[in-house]
């Protein structure tokens, strides 16, 4: 450096004005990105479930939570002493103490003692996940989950989850008409993640048995892996992954999918579905493009229908601006699910 290029670089650092450095997504740290992505992050969780309604859905749930907590330490990072459960009913609760010795009921009560007990204890780069599961139905313009006793609604939530202040916060709501909690909940630096759109979608969703299967590794078509290939397991994959399954199981059964997932990590209050590229085409879609194009399919030299070469799906490209949903989730780190 001559010196007039060192006067230079006094002159900006007086004014305050450095140039610009470019940094790739993959290759920043905490210092640019303002995120630890760090995989040996420790986690506390809180899983809450309301009422189940009936014994189907009572055992499919219960069996949802029992791979949660099978998985919590393998694969999410959260130790036994860091997990707390909160069951439907005390059918579930005997089913899941087992499991969890620590398992209460879910209310309005336990749940706001719950989220204030945290907010009391959570350290600045501690980290906290929610997680719920359960029934929701319309009332107004409100969502309310049904639990024993008073139900709640997405206002009742938010207030009751304002002092969550940590590092890293996700809420991952897994109910019908749980697109309506995004905008109440959505804070800068907090991450959510719902089953449905802000609409109509109140029927019960697929979304939490999806998230338990991929986490144990029971899926029906899709494991955790690391879907949006950049090299590293994030809750991004676990977002996309659980997706990818949820479709699959619609299709399988020929069943107009009735659940459209929504992220929102950059706190603008408004989620997106991010999975939709990552997602197969309809082969239903597939036959009638080809049927609407009226032509023959070329024959082989044994006057064979020759099959039409099938292309790979692209991947989308990297969400590399924190301004985008995605880009936060894909600096909370997961660890591989033990094979």
């Amino acid at each position: 450096m001559n010196y007039r290029e060192f006067f230079r670089l006094i002159l900006l650092l007086g004014c305050g004005v450095l140039p610009a450095v470019p940094i790739s997504a993959q290759e920043s740290s905490e210092s640019s990105t303002g995120i630890d992505a760090s995989p040996s992050v420790a986690r506390r969780m809180l899983v809450c479930c309301g009422l189940p309604g009936d014994d189907r859905h009572r055992e499919q749930m219960t069996a949802a939570i029992e791979s949660i907590i099978g998985t919590s330490q393998s694969v999410l990072g959260v130790s036994p002493d860091q997990l707390t459960v909160l069951a439907g009913d005390e059918t579930m609760q005997s089913a899941l103490v087992p499991l969890h010795s620590e398992t209460g009921i879910c209310t309005r009560e336990s749940l706001e003692a719950a989220l204030a007990q945290a907010a009391e204890t959570l350290n600045p780069d501690d980290a906290f996940w929610v997680v719920m599961i359960g029934h929701s139905h319309p009332y107004g313009g409100e969502s309310q989950f049904n639990v024993s006793g008073r139900d709640f609604n997405q206002g009742d939530f938010a207030k009751a989850a304002a002092g969550i202040e940590c590092r890293e916060q996700v809420f991952w709501l897994t109910q019908p008409l749980s697109g309506f909690w995004i905008k109440p909940l959505s804070r800068p630096g907090r991450i959510i993640l719902t089953a449905t759109e802000a609409d109509l979608e109140f029927t019960a969703t697929e979304m939490p048995y999806a998230l338990a299967a991929v986490l144990d590794g029971s899926g029906e078509a899709q494991s955790l892996e690391d879907v949006d290939g950049d090299g590293s397991l994030s809750l991004l994959d676990l977002y996309l992954a659980t997706n990818l399954e949820i479709t699959a199981r619609f299709r399988s059964i020929d069943r107009l999918q009735t659940e459209h997932a929504q992220l929102d990590d950059n706190g603008d209050g408004r989620g997106s579905e991010l999975q939709t590229p990552y997602l197969p085409v309809d082969e239903e879609d597939d036959d009638e493009d080809e049927d609407d194009d009226g032509e023959e399919e070329e024959e082989t030299d044994e006057g064979q229908a020759e099959p039409a070469e099938q292309e790979a799906i692209a991947k989308p490209p990297l969400i590399q601006s924190r301004n985008l949903d995605g880009f936060r989730s894909r600096y909370v780190l997961l660890q591989a699910p033990s094979k």
